[in-house]
């Protein structure tokens, strides 16, 4: 026989886990859901915060500049008889010995994002382009500053700049390419055309990327997710007020007071209810699809391609939209090689007609996903660095050599980010019996990958800031947590954090859904 009595207390049990669940974990983690709404909200825009800079001073140490390290170096120049210097702080005037140090970045945009310098070519009549996150630039020597290049109709990210011969410049941005010649350096647009049996797919990890910051579906995408970030913002601060009030109301003697607060409860109730309710569906899929952009379900979707959703962003006409990533004239091939996101391609130096092949993947060099740092000729080789090491590359034999073993080096079998991770790299410098200086992220750069390079860093590069979009990305991910939370935890925090949102917001809208039920039965 069914007792009634014992139904209705085990449902109430159960109503209030689910109220519990809802209300101290959310308690606990709305900080955290706050920050990470609001940081997300700044990746949104980057081009909006590029000129705002947090100083690596009140962060962990592991993000402060010293012994080269941070990207600070990608590359150098001879320029007359000094050294320009690029990397993730601008360009500086330097000399062979790395001893005075001079700012160079005037007519660059302010802020530390808009001058990260990606390389720097001179052209046979002496005039001087680099390449930025968001403009390219020429250098007036008339006036002693870079000017902004006219890029037609161009509203993208700038990817890189390079050189053909003495007189033709080529700039490329994350989808098209732009080719002038001197004197006059007009430049013109130019898309590639789909390579010979090119079959157009992108992987789940950057359909589910696009879908969680919005971008999928263009501006309009990324404004309705930056309205989640704002909800959920909401949705702490109401819950935050509410518990406030509810513990506060029974301590106050004033039966005014106590009305008034009681008021306030209901509204911040009614609004925190309404709100979570009308958004639960959208605020699910921004939890979910953040959650598997890091370990780890990461992997199986880097891992799984399929074809560019109908209708979104993705589905564009240029199949190398968003893909392009460096590109360098290969004078012994006569051919400009391309670095994309999917691989390294062949194009034929008519850019007006181009035709574009695809290298073999077992034929080219380990690429990190956070792109090229390092891309340079070396004899009949090209030297190819990032994240994942050093590589002596010769496209025309598909021969791979890791620079630091001198080992010839097995793509198939490689990991994304390998032992070394690869900034820079000079051949400039004195006094290091010439061999190259590689520099990388972790600092401790070596002269020839043996010798340690023991040139003290200038106080002026050591103080240089983070750009704020970058600041936003480290907490976003979870890396900022590191020296707090242990590596292991730190990986895993964006995975723990989104199942801890998922409980939160599902528990609320169960508390939610049965208070409603119990309302209409009353």
């Amino acid at each position: 026989m069914v007792n009634n009595g014992a139904v209705e207390r085990c449902k109430e049990q159960r109503k209030i886990t689910w109220r519990g669940w809802h209300k101290w974990a959310g308690l606990l983690f709305s900080i955290f859901i706050i920050l990470f709404s609001i940081s997300g909200i700044i990746l949104n825009h980057r081009q909006i915060f590029s000129g705002c800079e947090v100083s690596r001073w009140w962060l962990p140490k592991a993000y402060h500049i010293n012994n080269w390290n941070q990207s600070i170096v990608k590359g150098t120049i001879a320029y007359g008889d000094n050294l320009l210097m690029w990397g993730q702080a601008g360009i500086w005037k330097t000399d062979s010995t790395f001893s005075v140090w001079n700012d160079f970045n005037d007519g660059i945009t302010e802020g530390i994002d808009n001058r990260k310098i990606t390389n720097i070519v001179i052209c046979g009549d002496g005039t001087m382009f680099c390449s930025g996150l968001f403009e390219a630039y020429i250098y007036n020597i008339e006036s002693n500053r870079w000017n902004t290049v006219e890029l037609p109709g161009n509203d993208e990210r700038i990817s890189d700049v390079a050189l053909r011969g003495s007189d033709t410049v080529v700039v490329i941005t994350r989808s098209s390419l732009y080719e002038a010649v001197a004197p006059d350096y007009h430049f013109v647009e130019h898309q590639l055309e789909k390579p010979q049996g090119y079959v157009n797919q992108t992987t789940l990890f950057k359909t589910f990327w696009m879908l969680h910051s919005g971008e999928l579906f263009g501006i309009i995408g990324r404004l309705v997710v930056d309205a989640m970030g704002i909800a959920l913002i909401v949705l702490c601060l109401t819950g935050i007020i509410f518990f406030v009030l509810r513990f506060t109301i029974g301590r106050t003697k004033s039966k005014e007071k106590k009305h008034k607060q009681a008021g306030w409860m209901k509204s911040q109730l009614k609004w925190h209810n309404r709100l979570g309710a009308g958004l639960i569906v959208l605020t699910l899929i921004l939890s979910v699809t953040g959650m598997c952009l890091r370990p780890p379900f990461m992997i199986p979707l880097v891992m799984t391609h399929h074809s560019p959703i109908p209708g979104s962003t993705m589905a564009s006409n240029n199949v190398f939209h968003d893909k392009l990533r460096a590109i360098r004239w290969d004078g012994n091939l006569q051919k400009w090689l391309l670095s994309t996101s999917e691989g390294f391609y062949y194009v034929d130096s008519n850019l007006n007609n181009a035709q574009t092949e695809a290298i073999a993947p077992d034929k080219e060099p380990q690429v990190s996903p956070m792109g090229l740092n390092v891309f340079i000729p070396d004899g009949e080789n090209w030297l190819v660095g990032s994240f994942s090491g050093l590589f002596k590359w010769n496209p025309s034999t598909g021969k791979v050599i890791d620079w630091f073993t001198n080992e010839p080096y097995n793509k198939t079998s490689g990991i994304p980010f390998g032992g070394h991770a690869v900034t820079g790299y000079s051949k400039d410098l004195r006094e290091t019996g010439g061999q190259p200086v590689v520099f990388e992220y972790g600092g401790n750069p070596t002269i020839g990958g043996t010798k340690p390079f023991e040139v003290e860093m200038p106080e002026v590069l050591k103080n240089q800031p983070m750009s704020l979009w970058n600041f936003a990305l480290e907490l976003h991910v979870g890396r900022c947590y590191e020296p707090f939370l242990g590596s292991v935890v730190s990986v895993l925090f964006v995975f723990l954090s989104g199942l801890l949102l998922t409980l939160v917001l599902i528990s609320g809208y169960i508390v939610y859904r049965k208070g409603k039920k119990y309302k209409s039965n009353k």
